[in-house]
């Protein structure tokens, strides 16, 4: 498999929908041809000490 989009979520806390950031890799021919990476503010703003471990990503 060559071709291939790649999409990688991070969570906030232990809910699946406290989503906090998004990473997105497209691949074609085994290479890198696009990428998008962005923060998301989840409601409620709420960060777990172990998520935060994980990914470095606080409230702030």
């Amino acid at each position: 498999m060559t071709d291939f989009a790649a999409i990688d979520f991070e969570t906030a806390n232990g809910r699946r929908s406290s989503v906090c950031s998004v990473g997105i890799v497209i691949v074609r021919g085994g290479e890198i041809v696009d990428k998008f990476y962005s923060l998301i503010q989840p409601t409620p703003n709420y960060y777990t000490y172990w998520t935060t471990e994980v990914h470095g990503l606080t409230r702030r």
